[in-house]
């Protein structure tokens, strides 16, 4: 008898059975769906992850200022430390060539005034260099560029979501107030994707909320309550030539800091590719517990299977005396079971895979999640599957081939 007969009459079998193959199908079946949906959950945290992180820059390193206790800024006054300052950011990028660009922003409490409908937007007091760092691109108009930031002109650069919601106002060459103070709007920005960060470690801004104003320009604005000294920025952007330089200019980066801040650690540096390699690691780590949890649903399922075959082994014994007193061997009759185990375990994993895609497509719906399912998480698990059936599937079709013929007969 070839494969091809012994797969027909395992099938023929199975059919004469459909309720029991049903049920033995389904232990598979749901851990099938349990391996899709937690590798796709899982990689869906992953891609939100990396999102973030790439939203940060890659090739750039970011240092900022950090709230401090009383104590602290007792030390620091001590000390002399004024906070992140332009001045660290020349120091910065004269301490190493291959640092590209070196962005200081402050962000600034204000609000647009006089605009149809209330606009909060982010106000953000730059240089030129963080149009370069950030690739801002602008859709009408241009970037702030370093003279507006020598001449102290008072215009500004509107996020695309800023531009639409201020309507008529929202157009190169208008004026808005902030806090009635006029700025000419010189440029509306492109749209720029942005994903909401989980943390602060690894949350943007989202530039299209955001209204930029030449650095020092804020001077003219009305001063607000703020836990920061007056001149203290919030944040450096430092950008370098290429990834590869990344670690060396984060140690030049804290070196020059600890030079100009006298010791004190009134700042936090966030590297991105540090941070991408450790979500790597973390998402390793992840998977493999989630592929754990789901290969011991599965191998639950094999179980269950191989509790069916045996009681079928023994329902058909005196069909196996039959089959080898006609000429059939014992590996006729293994490879029968054999198959008929695979071909439950292998119903119940493309089921479970069909399931288990749309199971993923709920979550993200109902839940927010993000779920990808990638194709090898498809080839794990009809892999993992067969592996289950083989497993199941061998010691019941070993016992049925080992049966003396004669014994089978007998038996009723």
């Amino acid at each position: 008898m070839n494969i091809w007969n012994s797969l027909s009459k395992s099938f023929r079998t199975l059919m004469m059975r459909r309720l029991r193959t049903l049920l033995s199908t389904l232990g598979v079946l749901f851990g099938v769906v349990a391996v899709i949906a937690m590798l796709s959950i899982g990689e869906g945290a992953k891609q939100e992850t990396l999102e973030q992180i790439e939203q940060l820059g890659m090739n750039s390193i970011i240092v900022r200022q950090i709230d401090l206790t009383d104590e602290q800024q007792q030390k620091a006054h001590e000390k002399r430390s004024q906070g992140l300052s332009p001045k660290d950011g020349i120091a910065i990028a004269q301490a190493y060539k291959e640092i590209k660009h070196v962005a200081p922003v402050k962000v600034i409490e204000g609000m647009i005034t006089g605009a149809s409908t209330e606009v909060v937007p982010e106000l953000l007091a730059v240089t030129g260099s963080f149009a370069e760092i950030k690739g801002l691109i602008p859709q009408e108009g241009r970037n702030l560029c370093n003279l507006d930031v020598d001449r102290k002109q008072q215009v500004c650069v509107l996020g695309h979501s800023i531009a639409q919601a201020l309507g008529l106002q929202g157009h190169v060459g208008q004026t808005i107030r902030i806090e009635n103070t006029q700025f000419k709007v010189v440029g509306i920005l492109a749209p720029k994707q942005w994903s909401q960060g989980k943390s602060n470690t690894l949350s943007s801004r989202n530039l299209n909320t955001c209204v930029l104003i030449p650095l020092g320009c804020e001077s003219s604005l009305p001063a607000r309550p703020t836990s920061l000294p007056k001149n203290t920025l919030n944040e450096l952007i430092v950008q370098l030539s290429h990834s590869d330089h990344i670690i060396k200019g984060s140690r030049v980066t804290r070196r020059v800091l600890e030079q100009t801040h006298y010791g004190v650690e009134d700042y936090q540096m966030v590297i991105p590719l540090e941070l991408m390699q450790q979500a790597h690691r973390t998402q390793q780590t992840f998977n493999l517990v989630l592929g754990s949890i789901a290969a011991i649903s599965l191998l639950v399922g094999g179980i269950g299977i191989m509790n069916i075959m045996l009681a079928t082994v023994s329902e058909r014994t005196r069909e196996i005396g039959i089959r080898r007193a006609v000429g059939a061997n014992k590996r006729h009759i293994l490879v029968q079971f054999l198959l008929e185990t695979l071909l439950l375990t292998l119903t119940g994993a493309l089921l479970g895979i069909v399931i288990g895609i749309f199971f993923s497509w709920g979550i993200s719906a109902i839940a927010g999640w993000q779920t990808i399912v990638k194709p090898w998480s498809i080839l794990l698990s009809l892999g993992m599957a067969s592996g289950v059936g083989i497993f199941s599937g061998l010691y019941p079709a070993i016992k049925a081939s080992s049966m003396n013929p004669i014994t089978a007969l007998r038996h009723e």
